[in-house]
């Protein structure tokens, strides 16, 4: 199969320096994941926020109960409550913002992002249904990702294959997203503030911008693949032995995410 190539877009984060390059000569690190779709729970949450600490608990006790090695949890702070005063962390991002569409409330979830297309959120009481339904689905991709860190200039490289596992239709997009995991610092909870609070899988950022990059604009068919290259300069405040790279394909018409994938960064 001819592998077609693609170009990331060249985005600036506020957190670190980002490019793509067009791949030549690409490297191919595909393994199959067995078949098992995994699905994304976008856990939309602030540091002043009360009840947050209590849902993202519960969402990771229902990841364990169904699911522990096909569901992956990133915590996206947006919203008022995410905005950084005195010793709070500030964990805010521009995607974070978009992806939470001027909602005025926390904590909310989405399942492979699937409630934000239609202004809506669910509740973490509300998300074991979706959640099951979501782990029902036959796997139409597989995401593959190889990371390559320096640690002396802390430049992160990414190869990524995406392959077709079956036939889909429409608009697909490619996003990747660097998390980071076992943050301490302030977080409200109620009756106080817990100065030594651990925040789990926090977004940072994207790799290739908002939009993501084109992946197929109509008949994906079973075996079709792209090759990413993407890199990243991770900010000095990050700890690289706590973060991750995360990929997902999605539908544009939507926004449902078909597939995820994610890998340490070393």
């Amino acid at each position: 199969m001819k592998k077609i190539l693609s170009i990331c877009v060249l985005v600036v984060l506020f957190v670190a320096a980002v490019s793509c390059d067009k791949i030549d000569n690409p490297h191919k690190p595909y393994t199959p994941t067995g078949g098992n779709k995994t699905v994304l729970i976008k856990d939309f949450t602030g540091a002043r926020c009360n009840n947050c600490p209590d849902a993202a608990e519960a969402a990771h006790e229902l990841q364990h109960q169904l699911g522990e090695n096909r569901i992956f949890i990133i915590s996206v702070h947006a919203g008022f409550l995410a905005q950084p005063i005195g010793q709070f962390p500030d964990f805010l991002t521009d995607e974070g913002t978009v992806w939470y569409n001027n909602h005025d409330s926390n904590p909310l979830f989405t399942v492979d992002h699937v409630a934000l297309t239609d202004g809506s959120t669910l509740n973490v009481d509300q998300i074991d249904t979706p959640l099951n339904n979501a782990l029902s689905e036959p796997q139409t991709f597989d995401i593959s990702m190889e990371n390559t860190y320096d640690e002396t200039t802390r430049h992160l490289k990414v190869v990524s294959e995406v392959m077709a596992t079956a036939d889909v239709a429409g608009q697909l997009y490619v996003s990747y997203c660097l998390v980071e995991d076992s943050i301490v610092g302030w977080q409200t909870i109620p009756g106080g503030i817990n100065r030594e609070y651990v925040f789990r899988n926090v977004f940072r950022g994207t790799l290739n911008g908002i939009e993501g990059t084109l992946f197929n604009d109509g008949q994906t068919f079973v075996n079709d693949e792209k090759v990413f290259n993407c890199s990243i300069d991770l900010d000095s405040t990050y700890n690289a032995n706590q973060c991750y790279v995360m990929g997902y394909i999605f539908n544009k018409a939507d926004g449902k995410i078909l597939q995820t994938a994610v890998k340490k960064v070393k």
